[in-house]
Formats: C-alpha cells, structure tokens, sequence
C-alpha cells in the first residue's frame, strides 16, 4: 500500500508541483528514507489523485509504524510538510518558474504562486473553510466578523516539548531560515514553505513573498524583509508601499503600526500584507472632502481615525501621505489625552494602499500608544471588559473593519447557549469566567430558543465595533479635533 501511495504522490507533484521527469527517483529516495523503507516499484496510478487523501494514508503509515510519535494534528502537520518537501521545486527554481510567469503578467505570476501554495497544503484551504464567517451591520458600514478555525490547538505534549526547545533557530517566524527547516513539532511545519524573491524600493532581490498558511482573506500574502530587521513607518515605507503596487496592481498592501501595543505580533521582523480582497472600510462615508493640487483628502466616517488619500500622481500622493505622517508623528493635545512623546515615541500609522483604476487610494489611520498605570494596555487600546471577545493588539486586517476572533469562541458560545436555554449556571464553567458579565446582560434580554445564536452573533459584532472605537486617538475630543488637525497639513 505505501508503495502505491508513494508512486500517487509522486504522480500529483509532476501534475500540480513542477516536479520534473528527471527528479521521479530522487523525489522517491527522498521519501524512502524519511518513512525508513529500502525498496520502490514504480506503479502505474490513476490521474485523479486526491491530494489529502493520499497524504492521510502515508501519515497513518508513519504513526503506525511508529515513525512519528504521536497521532496529533500538529505532529502530523510537521511530518506532512517534510513529505511534501521531497517532491517540491528548490526555492531558486520557484523564483525562475515565478518570474518567467511574471513576464505574461503580475496576475499570472501571483495565480501560479497562490494555486502552487495550495496544491502543497502550505495554505491550509480545508481548515481555512472551516473559519465562521457573517457581516455586522452597526454605525458605520457592515463589518465584517471571523471566528478563526483553521489554527490548530497546541497539544499538551507538543506544549510541554516546546518548552524544553531553546533553540532560537530560526531567529522569527518571518525569517528565510524558514524556508525548507525541518522543525520540531513545537514549531510551526515549513519543510514545504517557500519564498519568491522579488525587488521593491531599488532593494535588488532583498524582499520575499509568501503566501499566509492560515489566510484571513482571499489571496493573503505577507511581503518580507529578507534581512531580520525591526518594523518601521516612515516615508521609506510608503515608498516601499507604492512600489509594490506598481508592480502587483492587482493586490491591497498594508502595514501594521511599528510600535507596540498597536503594532502587529511581529514586530521584529519588517513586513507588510498584501491580498486581492475589498475590506470594509472602503465602503465608509466620506464625512469631509479637501482637494490640494493633484491629491483629494478624505476625513471618513469610520470607528478610528481614518484619512483616505487619493492620487493620478505617484509623487504628489507620497508627498501628501507624508506630511500627514510627519505632522501626527509630533502632534499632541493633552487636553484630549494624545501625547506624542514621553520617554518614547507614541504616535505613528497604520498605512494601507489600494488602486482604483489609475489612482491611487491611500489609506492612514492614526494610532497612538500611550499607556498609563491606570491603562497599562493603552488609552487608545481596548477596554479590559471587551477582552473576552477581542483582547489582542488591533493591527491592520481589524482596522479595515475585518475581526479575526478566536477559535476558542465557538466551544463557549455552546456554553453560553446551553446555559441560556437550559437553566445551567456558567459559573461551574472555568473557560465561562471571562464571560459572565456578557451572560448576564443576555440573560436579562429573556431570548428565544430561535433568536438566541442571532442575538450572540449580532452582540459580538457590537463589541468589536466598540473595540475599534477603543483605539480611535480622538475618542476623548470629537470630530472636529481630527478636522483641524487635517486642514493644519493640507
């Protein structure tokens, strides 16, 4: 059976992987010696070939004939990448495969990484499938709501092993050392991961592309340094911004703040996302319009501090995007509580570029991350009593309007419907303790068996609408402190 299975994979990477006629037999040696057999016969296999299913029966052998110690989701995610890496292109032949692509065009080229990214399970489509996923219709324009399924529960075994690993090889998540590791299970699996080499900002073959295993939304890419460096924004990002459109015009780019708090997770590591997707806050109202030279500048009706910049003009749009930066960077007005510096820097942006046709929609969202003993998470961060919906750093994909909510929420909200509907008491419920509070505000609203998921659903879009309320900078003024903020810089 092993055999059969080994010749079906071997079939699907010369089909979907651009493994070539010369490479069979090293393909199969590779996979011999990590399943620790000694003997292939090559088969003739059917051409319909399910990936998954093919690749379940070759990790049933490994646990069974004890190759992998354990029989869990993670172990056999480790396992499964290392597989896959015998079968795939060197990252140097992806590159070469991606910029002959690029030649007909930035679309085919993404197509070909993206569909590739795919076939090698390195995104996780059928877990991703699993995410719930509804709109929510509050203040402003619908936003949207994730509850993320597709990353998989650390066993606590894998826990307990992570824990005696202090090997900081690679040095983040982020880094090419990534690229074909062959990690424990207590690290994310990346044998199958890979990286295109690309130029951006005049940085000759310095940044890479991958795609995000677990994407929160169509096509989501992360572009990378390929030095390990902190994160920065600055006029040198928006440039860097503006030129990764001009070379993939089909995608939206963004990057998290470089400061923590309102920063992404990783923070050491320079980056931006990238994804062909509308977000939320592209529909917002325009609340004020100025026209400057060749740039319109928009002040939207949206739960931050959002300003759209908007250009024919490359130049005249970078000048803009930058005047507003610099001007935040040293603004400050301690009567509403923004205060730029301290004994560190606390204002900075959340940028984020688009085309539409020919011009260019730049999109700046102030933030601010100063904190006090009193908000040891922030003043602009979230309410500690919205933390048992959304307590993380709200980076770029939660302030274009799209939540990426925990997976641990669906077990509760089960929880919280059982003991709803059947009298039960959620304080005999540990992982309930956070919510309490919440159940009771349900509890008074007396809902119906048939209203009671609605009801759940449409209250945990209210509290992320409230959470990016949170991190709006001028949530202690009003709207006409963030008016004349802009007309001081256009």
């Amino acid at each position: 059976m092993i055999n059969q299975k080994i010749n079906e994979l071997i079939v699907y990477a010369k089909k979907n992987l651009y493994l070539g006629l010369d490479d069979e037999y090293y393909a199969a040696n590779r996979l011999l010696y990590l399943l620790k057999l000694n003997k292939f016969n090559k088969e003739v296999v059917s051409e319909e070939l399910d990936f998954f299913e093919i690749i379940n029966s070759i990790l049933d052998y490994a646990y069974e004939n004890k190759i992998i110690e354990s029989n869990t989701v993670i172990s056999r995610d480790a396992f499964e990448a290392k597989i896959v890496d015998c079968v795939l292109p060197r990252p140097s032949e992806l590159t070469r495969i991606f910029k002959t692509k690029y030649k007909t065009g930035p679309l085919t080229a993404t197509t070909f990484f993206h569909d590739f990214s795919k076939a090698t399970n390195y995104i996780k489509t059928k877990r991703n499938e699993k995410n719930i996923q509804y709109t929510y219709d509050g203040k402003y324009v619908p936003l949207e709501i994730t509850i993320n399924l597709s990353k998989p529960e650390k066993d606590p075994k894998d826990i307990k092993k992570q824990a005696l690993n202090k090997d900081k090889y690679p040095t983040c998540p982020l880094c090419m050392e990534n690229v074909g590791v062959y990690q424990s299970t207590s690290l994310a699996p990346r044998s199958n991961h890979r990286v295109v080499s690309i130029t951006l900002n005049h940085e000759k073959e310095e940044w890479g592309i991958q795609y995000s295993p677990y994407a929160y939304f169509n096509e989501h890419m992360i572009i990378l340094k390929k030095e390990h460096s902190p994160m920065y924004v600055n006029e040198r990002t928006f440039a860097e911004l503006v030129d990764f459109i001009n070379k993939f015009p089909q995608y939206l780019v963004g990057s998290n703040a470089g400061l923590p708090i309102v920063g992404g997770s990783i923070l050491g590591h320079h980056h931006f996302q990238g994804g062909r997707y509308d977000f939320p806050i592209e529909k917002a109202r325009v609340l004020r319009k100025y026209k400057r030279r060749k740039v319109e500048v928009e002040i939207l009706d949206w739960p931050m501090a959002a300003i759209k910049v908007s250009s024919n003009n490359e130049n005249a749009l970078l000048d803009m995007v930058s005047d507003i930066y610099k001007a935040w960077y040293k603004y400050e007005n301690q009567n509403i509580k923004i205060y730029s510096h301290t004994d560190e820097d606390h204002n900075t942006v959340t940028p984020i570029l688009k085309l539409d046709g020919a011009k260019y929609n730049f999109y700046i969202i102030l933030r601010n991350n100063y904190s006090t003993e009193e908000q040891p998470y922030g003043l602009y961060h979230p309410r500690e009593e919205l933390f048992h919906i959304k307590k993380e750093n709200i980076g770029l994909i939660e302030v274009m309007g799209l939540a990426i909510l925990p997976g641990r929420l669906v077990e509760e909200l089960n929880l919280i419907e059982d003991c709803l509907l059947n009298n039960k008491d959620p304080k005999e419920y540990k992982e309930l303790e956070k919510h309490l509070t919440w159940i009771e505000s349900l509890k008074e609203m007396k809902i119906n068996k048939d209203e009671i998921q609605a009801v759940m659903k449409q209250d945990i879009g209210h509290i992320f609408e409230q959470v990016l309320e949170d991190c709006n900078v001028f949530k202690y003024g009003t709207k006409e402190d963030l008016l004349r903020f802009i007309e001081k810089v256009v």
